[in-house]
């Protein structure tokens, strides 16, 4: 029997194990010869390459080094194999990584168990395993030649969330491993090696990059971004939580539905909170979370606590000109009579505050049209806003985050129709903005002390423009969507840069949120 190598624990969930010096240095560079793509087309082995790679499944039976290494593998991890045969090859260039999954297959009714990863050529920078689910802290694993790296797959019965993990891009040199599946009943753990309990230096070593290896792959790593969602589009989530794992933030999906307000339920110094949510229980959820050390779009020091009530008059006051408005609180026909003529006439259009995508946007062509709506509105305790129709005018769509609008579009009439919608025409996302509209988006959204919104803009004939409204939380991802920017990208860099200038990093555990879903 293969005599087991020393094996340190250096976490419990997932239960994540390091083997420092598995093999030494000439074995390495005998397994680098061996594994060449030429050497294993040889041998008969296919090749294949893709995003994530140069990857192989070889044969144990192509060399005697490789079966005693799979050997050794499994006595130092004191698993049995009972569906063995082959490592895994990967060699991973420049820039090449693999994204986030948990090991969960099944062969022949034994369940995978246990991964492990033996380096055998390590980059000079990048290419961490990384698991942002561990539970506690998000946990890195920097490899070395000649080091061994396992976890197990399983909690129990059950696939462990846990020890969902991926592979950072390679940022200098190359990165190849092998890698031994380890398959039998999860009754065969509890018989595992436990291992040595890691020095508290190692597990902290799994906690923080080093400055030296510092990357933007791994800028956010020991920072969480929790995400408030009571049902927002699936994409608007989609995509922050793919620039997370991007930037190696953890990803933090709470129900504010299921949130009990609990006076501990707190954020740690230094993370970041984002609610596309636009319910008033998800704002006090909000509320709730946010202090002044969390990065947040908000410009204000009292952060989502503020709440404008009049954004028409703010922007008026800082000099962003809007269509001639009027709050609506009277059905009476003299003063409705009044406001049209002094708007310009028919046709003048009702807006219901509260909705979006068009929603309660209505066109009054005539005096009898607008008394119904009004009288309706008003029925249902609604005090909708009265504005001039602006006729002939191109709708623009700005996104702003910071001090640009990292996206801009054209909305286009839906048929038959007077409003717009979001397009899915190339053109509408290359053609130049209007000029002087992405100062006022950015004025529009820091007039109301946020960072980031959804500025919709009319562009006139003549000219003119004229802001509509800007909106926070807003739907970012229509761009994303259909012409490839990566919104999200710039919204998390946004947050990371605040997160950054307010607190390090935290090495301490990310407290339990009642309604997250990590």
């Amino acid at each position: 029997m293969a005599a087991p190598a020393p094996l340190f624990r250096v976490a419990e969930r997932p239960r994540l194990f390091l083997s420092p010096e598995f093999t030494d240095g000439a074995t390495c560079a005998e397994l680098t010869r061996l594994l060449t793509a030429e050497s294993l087309t040889a041998l008969g082995v296919p090749v294949r390459r893709d995003t994530t790679g140069l990857s192989a499944e070889v044969p144990l039976s192509a060399s005697p080094l490789l079966e005693t290494l799979a050997a050794r593998i499994e006595a130092t991890l004191g698993i049995v194999n009972q569906v063995g045969g082959t490592l895994r090859l990967r060699t991973y260039e420049l820039g090449e990584g693999h994204p986030p999954h948990i090991d969960t297959y099944q062969i022949s009714g034994h369940e995978l168990i246990a991964t492990a990863i033996l380096c055998v050529e390590a980059p000079t920078l990048g290419g961490e395993t990384v698991f942002l689910d561990a539970k506690d802290n998000p946990l890195q694993v920097e490899h070395r030649t000649g080091q061994l790296v396992a976890w197990h797959n399983v909690d129990g019965t059950t696939p462990d969330v846990t020890a969902n993990h991926y592979a950072a891009p390679v940022r200098g040199g190359r990165k190849t491993i092998l890698s031994l599946f380890l398959y039998g009943p999860t009754s065969a753990l509890a018989l595992a090696s436990p291992g040595v309990r890691a020095s508290d230096a190692l597990r902290e070593n799994c906690r923080r990059v080093r400055p030296e290896r510092a990357t933007p792959d791994l800028r956010g790593f020991g920072r969480a971004l929790v995400v408030v969602d009571d049902g927002v589009p699936t994409e608007t989530v989609r995509f922050i939580r793919e620039a997370c794992f991007a930037r190696g933030v953890r990803f933090v999906h709470l129900n504010p539905n299921r949130f009990d307000f609990g006076p501990e339920r707190s954020l740690r110094d230094g993370d970041m909170i984002y609610r596309p949510a636009i319910s008033t229980h998800a704002t006090r959820v909000e509320q709730h979370l946010w202090h002044d050390k969390v990065g947040s779009f908000y410009r204000d020091p009292d952060g989502p606590l503020f709440c404008n009530i009049n954004a028409n008059q703010t922007f008026a006051r800082v000099g962003v000109p809007i269509p001639r408005t009027y709050w609506i609180q009277s059905s009476d026909r003299a003063l409705l009579r009044k406001w049209v003529d002094e708007l310009g006439g028919l046709p003048v259009v009702v807006k219901a505050l509260g909705h979006s995508r068009g929603v309660g946007v209505i066109r009054a062509d005539s005096l009898a049209s607008l008394f119904s709506i009004v009288d309706f509105a008003l029925a249902e305790n609604n005090r909708p806003l009265l504005t001039s129709y602006v006729p002939d005018a191109v709708h623009w769509r700005f996104v702003v985050v910071g001090d640009r609008a990292v996206s801009t579009y054209r909305n286009v009439l839906d048929d038959d129709d007077f409003r717009t919608s979001g397009s899915s025409d190339p053109r509408d996302y290359s053609a130049p903005p209007p000029e002087d509209g992405e100062a006022m988006a950015v004025k529009a959204c820091h007039a109301l002390r946020v960072d980031h919104g959804g500025v919709d803009i009319l562009a006139h004939p003549s000219g003119r423009l004229y802001l509509l409204e800007a909106n926070f939380p807003c739907y970012y991802a229509q761009s994303q969507l259909e012409a490839g920017v990566d919104v999200a990208g710039a919204m998390l860099d946004h947050l990371l840069t605040r997160a950054e200038a307010l607190a390090r990093p935290s090495t301490e555990p990310l407290l339990p949120l009642v309604g997250s879903q990590v």
